[in-house]
């Protein structure tokens, strides 16, 4: 069963983040913090990984809209 998308609030709870990080750098780095590479994540964390990683993305589209 393939887990419903949460929002992005919820996603960064998931992944024990506070904000959505600035980069997909920074992201990989935080979680990777919190969730090391010993513990599996969940189908659920998984899906929130992806989720945040959009709004990364979303992010860093809006800065480049606005730097041109």
């Amino acid at each position: 069963m393939v887990p419903d998308s949460p929002d992005v609030a919820r996603a960064l709870d998931l992944l024990g983040l506070t904000v959505v990080p600035e980069d997909f750098e920074a992201l990989a780095c935080q979680v990777a913090w919190t969730h090391p590479a010993a513990v599996a994540m969940s189908d659920t964390q998984s899906l929130a990984y992806r989720v945040v990683w959009e709004a990364v993305e979303e992010r860093i589209d809006s800065r480049t809209r606005v730097d041109l």
